[in-house]
């Protein structure tokens, strides 16, 4: 990898966001700004039945570009990475990773 200004910001991005924090920001995005969830709502909630729709997804897409600076494919986002906040974090990271 060639380290331009696109290349190093990429290779801060991968250092700046664990698997954790991926999965930590995302639960934090789907929380406070895209579904109505009670206090019952944790990071392995389910997120369909959560309320997680198509428009909610878009919302959530694009708040992850603007955090991580990666855009996913509408081809990966399955039923089992769409699941919960962990399993969405585990499909970013990689992407990050790979980038």
């Amino acid at each position: 990898m060639r380290l331009n200004g696109e290349n190093l910001a990429r290779l801060r991005a991968m250092s700046e966001h664990t698997q954790d924090s991926l999965t930590a920001r995302i639960f934090e995005i789907l929380r406070d700004e895209i579904l109505s969830v009670d206090s019952g709502f944790t990071p392995q909630t389910n997120l369909v039945e959560a309320g997680l729709d198509s428009l909610a997804v878009t919302q959530l897409m694009l708040s992850i570009e603007e955090s991580t600076g990666v855009w996913i494919d509408e081809s990966l986002l399955t039923p089992e990475n769409l699941e919960n906040a962990r399993t969405l974090a585990a499909l970013v990271h990689g992407e990050l990773e790979n980038a």
